[in-house]
């Protein structure tokens, strides 16, 4: 008789009520849920699969994913989920994959066409902060894919990365039903920030401007809202452009771009940095991870509640206020012009609104 000791107490480590109970050597979630016609009871939901220990992963994984699908909708879906796996002909199935087999394989994708730099090694490494939450040795199907999901918040940037990683993670292998992903997938508003007005820059920038390590650093972001990774890169050109390097580029070495200064004050403060970056093949992603969370904890100790991105979103609003093209603005921002125009709409709307405004206003 199999042993489904470790088997439920995960499930229980988990939250998830009731157990796996072995019935005629076939394996059962014994726990109480309501059914379709609104009835309530104890009873025992097939999971499909023989009773022995080679099953048991899957066991678990598709009991979680039925508990998460019975906490959203309340009642026991009925076809069970893993039913459209079961009739499929086995002629038309992959061998089963592990999940540790199946990230082998996005992986191998993920690279496929890409130039290998410090900054898509980080994009890999973000992934694999979320992939790694799965069971390594359990066989990949979505309804495993879709507990673990459903394990975060809802409506938390956690709940929308799994979602976004997982069904990638499914796509990789060809899993059927990644949609369910998507209707677990909460929608996530980052929480709005209340940018600095050019006069708090302006303070701020006479505040540090002295600042051996990080004075000039602060003008700079402020002055031309590149990005601060960015700014260990950037030579103003004097006459009111700069030298920039844009590190984001999906896959790519970073490359030049001309950013525009649009000060707040005008000051001429000696170029300072504690990494001099001179070319695309210098730049690395890590070392201005580190170098960027060391200036912004320097700058809340300084300025409370103030971030570096900051200074970046006050010199867009900065450009709406001023007229500037959004295309250009865009452009100096080094981000395409669907970005800054979801990124900035309120401003940019607001900018519009006003200006119709004052042309009524002279009729």
């Amino acid at each position: 008789m199999v042993d489904l000791t470790t088997l439920n107490n995960g499930l229980k480590a988990r939250g998830i009520g009731g157990r796996v109970v072995d019935h005629d050597n076939k394996l059962y979630w014994r726990t109480t849920v309501t059914s379709a016609d609104g009835k309530r009871s104890d009873r025992r939901i097939r999971l499909d699969l023989p009773a022995n220990n080679s099953q048991l992963l899957t066991a678990e994984s598709r009991v979680v994913g039925l508990a998460a699908e019975i906490g959203r909708f309340g009642i026991l879906p009925d076809p069970l989920p893993w039913a459209s796996e079961i009739t499929k002909s086995p002629d038309s199935l992959p061998g089963p994959l592990t999940i540790a087999e199946a990230i082998a394989s996005l992986e191998e994708g993920f690279w496929a066409g890409k130039v290998r730099t410090s900054a898509t090694e980080r994009s890999w490494d973000r992934l694999q902060c979320e992939l790694r939450r799965l069971p390594q040795e359990a066989t990949i199907n979505t309804d495993l894919l879709v507990g673990v999901a459903a394990t975060t918040a809802a409506g938390s940037r956690s709940r929308l990365e799994a979602c976004k990683t997982y069904k990638r993670l499914g796509r990789a292998v060809g899993l059927a039903g990644l949609e369910r992903l998507d209707a677990i997938k909460t929608p996530y508003e980052p929480k709005e920030r209340l940018l600095p007005s050019d006069q708090e820059v302006a303070e701020l920038i006479e505040r540090v401007k002295d600042h051996p390590k990080y004075g000039w650093l602060t003008w700079a972001l402020a002055t031309y809202g590149c990005r601060p990774s960015e700014t260990f890169s950037l030579i103003p050109a004097g006459d009111g452009t700069a030298r920039v390097l844009t590190v984001k580029r999906k896959g790519k070495l970073p490359a030049w771009r001309t950013g525009l200064a649009l000060p707040v004050l005008e000051l001429e403060i000696e170029r300072a940095v504690p990494w001099d970056v001179s070319s695309p093949a210098q730049y690395d992603s890590e070392t201005a991870r580190r170098l960027v969370q060391a200036w912004g904890n320097w700058l809340k100790s300084t300025a409370p509640g103030r971030q570096l991105y900051d200074m970046r979103h006050a010199w867009a609003v900065r450009s709406i206020r001023k007229n500037i093209n959004s295309s250009l603005a865009a452009k100096t921002m080094g981000h395409s012009l669907a970005v800054h125009h979801s990124t900035y709409h309120a401003w940019l709307e607001q900018s519009d609104v006003a200006a119709v405004a004052a042309q009524l206003a002279k009729r």
